[in-house]
């Protein structure tokens, strides 16, 4: 079973647009343990690296499958961050929560680790067995699509990249990925989604 909501909050600056999404599934700590049983019984450590590329595809490996290739939370993540919103996941005993944020250099680089993002990880909350989403974007500066995605896309093969040379022990540091010039443009874009 899966639940949504999202709410506009308009009248008070910045407007904002907030979403969330929960299910009643297994987890993401259950999920990840069956590939990675390391993370096994650590659900925070779960949580972080599920909001990493390239890790929850339907298959362990770099790009997981065409159809699930494990970008769906980092993408989310990415796409609040740019906007200035936040985001947050919960799963099993761990909730991991960035901060708004108004400052452009801030907003501006994208880390494939979410660690280095501006957050808080509570590693022993109450619990939830599925997962929960939240995110908060302010649609000013999600003005034009393409160019957020085309940004946070832009980021993917780096941070990629970067995983596959950690999975053979060395470390690479990530390329930043200037802010896009959301939130800039006088050009408004219509862009349908499915799910």
């Amino acid at each position: 079973m899966v639940h949504l909501c999202a709410h506009y909050f308009v009248g008070a600056a910045p407007s904002r647009i907030s979403i969330a999404v929960a299910d009643c599934g297994i987890g993401i700590p259950n999920h990840l343990a069956a590939a990675y049983p390391e993370l096994r019984g650590n659900d925070a450590r779960a949580v972080y690296e599920s909001l990493k590329p390239g890790v929850t595809g339907a298959i362990r490996g770099m790009y997981g499958t065409p159809n699930n290739a494990g970008a769906g939370l980092y993408v989310t993540r990415s796409i609040a961050k740019g906007t200035g919103g936040y985001f947050a996941v919960v799963s099993g005993r761990a909730a991991y929560r960035t901060f708004r944020s108004d400052d452009g250099g801030e907003q501006g680089t994208l880390f494939p680790e979410p660690e280095r993002d501006k957050h808080r990880m509570f590693a022993d909350f109450k619990g939830w067995d599925g997962t929960v989403v939240a995110l908060e974007i302010r649609p000013e500066i999600l003005d034009d699509f393409e160019t957020i995605l085309g940004w946070v896309c832009g980021s993917m093969p780096a941070a990629l990249q970067m995983r596959r040379a950690q999975s053979r022990g060395r470390l690479n540091t990530p390329e930043s990925s200037p802010r896009a010039t959301a939130g800039r443009s006088t050009r408004r874009t219509s862009t349908s989604m499915t799910a």
